[in-house]
Order: structure tokens, then sequence, then C-alpha cells
């Protein structure tokens, strides 16, 4: 359908241009790459995985005396730099709380969308919530529209929503400012303002000490340590200690694992203090 409307209005575009002001002629151009552009439906796990800003939408005051609660369900676009589109659509929801859930839906960021080296368009839903006690959250949950990639969308009644992993960054009430990246003792503490989490995938199990096999001690050693910008680990602590000798195995096991490093708000690695642990079982 798009290409045939492509191809009756396209002899008209110069014309219509010689009409238009620049602001009209940017928005004209603006809406044809809005038309053309690529989209894949993400699934909502994988877009909080993308989360590196979000915001939690205030309550407002005339809804909060009304007692009106619900959900706003919006279908986001998300543009390849990450930004939520302005175009997104409203598909239900009490109208009091509308523009709440819009305004602060607009904030949020998304690390970009890569589909075989092309940096795409995503699309995602947002169920933006107004809860009886004055709280506001924020699930994802899938697309209902098709993509053209080949994802036909997912049917409303079907569409399960998935709320905010502890992983992800800590969504700040909308009109607050995000606080910025703590940096302690030269790594970043992942989770604030768009700081993720590394994940290992080189972690080969430790190595059972012959005084925990002879006593048949089973359990879980905690480690506090720093997962640096190129995937290493250091700064290895002990957390939580099993003793006869585990934590000393734990210790030399994770100092060779290889990890994936987390990113920061510009999409570049960083360092950051993580807690991994590390499971002893007796086979």
């Amino acid at each position: 359908m798009h290409s045939f409307r492509a191809a009756v209005t396209l002899p008209l575009y110069g014309l219509l241009i010689g009409l238009l002001t620049p602001a009209q002629v940017d928005q004209t151009k603006d809406q044809a790459n809005t038309e053309s552009r690529r989209i894949q439906n993400v699934a909502p796990e994988e877009m909080w995985n993308r989360v590196t800003q979000c915001t939690f939408p205030r309550y407002p005051v005339l809804a909060m005396d009304a007692h009106i609660t619900g959900t706003i369900d919006i279908g986001l676009g998300i543009s390849p730099q990450g930004n939520v589109d302005k175009n997104s659509r409203l598909l239900d929801g009490p109208p009091l709380l509308v523009q709440s859930a819009m305004d602060a839906m607009r904030q949020w960021k998304f690390r970009p969308n890569v589909v075989q080296g092309e940096v795409t368009w995503s699309r995602v839903r947002a169920l933006v919530r107004f809860n009886s006690d004055g709280t506001t959250a924020v699930d994802l949950a899938p697309a209902i529209l098709a993509d053209n990639f080949g994802d036909p969308g997912t049917p409303k009644s079907a569409a399960a929503s998935f709320p905010r992993p502890a992983s992800s960054p800590t969504c700040t009430p909308a009109g607050e400012r995000a606080p910025a990246p703590m940096l302690v003792e030269g790594a970043y503490i992942t989770g604030i303002n768009g700081i993720g989490s590394p994940k290992c995938v080189v972690c080969p199990d430790p190595s059972y000490s012959d005084q925990a096999r002879s006593a048949k001690v089973s359990g879980i050693v905690v480690l506090h340590l720093i997962v640096t910008a190129e995937g290493h680990a250091s700064n290895i602590q002990v957390k939580r200690s099993l003793g006869y000798g585990l934590d000393e195995k734990a210790v030399e096991a994770v100092g060779n694992w290889q990890f994936e490093p987390a990113v920061g708000p510009q999409d570049k690695p960083v360092p950051v203090w993580t807690d991994i642990e590390v499971n002893f079982r007796i086979k």
C-alpha cells in the first residue's frame, strides 16, 4: 500500500515543496522518512536491557483527588538513535492520565537496535500504571502492529507485560534530574543513569579444594569485584565466605573469567562494581 501511494504522490512532491515554508518542508521530509523506515518489533525483556534512561510519570493532582487509577497503553516507536518518537501512539487509558504518561515516556532513552549491521527503528508497548496508592510504574509489552522484518505483531489480549527488572537503570520521577553515574574507587555502580551490567561469556566452573571435598561442603561464595572496560575481573573481594579453601578457589576461577563489559550512557564500555555468586556443589 505504501509503495502505491508513493508512486501517485511523487510527481506532485516538487510542486508542493515550492508552496511550503522551510519548516513545513522539514516536516514533510520527516513524514516521508517515517513512512519508509524499517521497524522491528523487539521483545519487552530485550528492550529493558537496552534502556539507558527512564522516567516514571508524576500522578496528576486532579486524577489523584478524583481517585482515578488505570493504565495508559502506548505504542512506542524508538528511533535509530534510541529516542522515543514524538509520534508514538496512545492505544488506551483514562484521558486525565494520558499527558503525564506521554510526557514521561518521551524522556526515555534506549541503546540503538542493530539488525545485521543496520541501525533500525524498533517498536514496543509501554504500559504506564497509575496505582491507587499514588505511585506510578511502567511495564513493557509486545508490540501490537506488525513490523517489516516479518513479525506479525501480538494480539492485545495475548500480550503479556514484562515489569522493570532489577538490573535496569533506576527510573526517576518526571521533573527530577536523573542521578549522575556514581564512580567509586575507579569503577561505576550499575543501574544509575544508564550504567549497565556486565555479562560473563567465558566462565568455567571452579575446582573443589581437597579439604572441602573431604568435608562434603556445598554452598555459595559471593564475590564483590570490578569488571573492567576490557572485560576482566579485578579488585576481587570475598563478600560471603564458605571456608574450607573454597573462597580461594572462587577467586582463582573468577579471576580468569572473560566478561562482556558494561556500557555507559554513551554506549562505551565502562568499569563497574558487581557481585558474583560462585556455586560449589559436590557431584
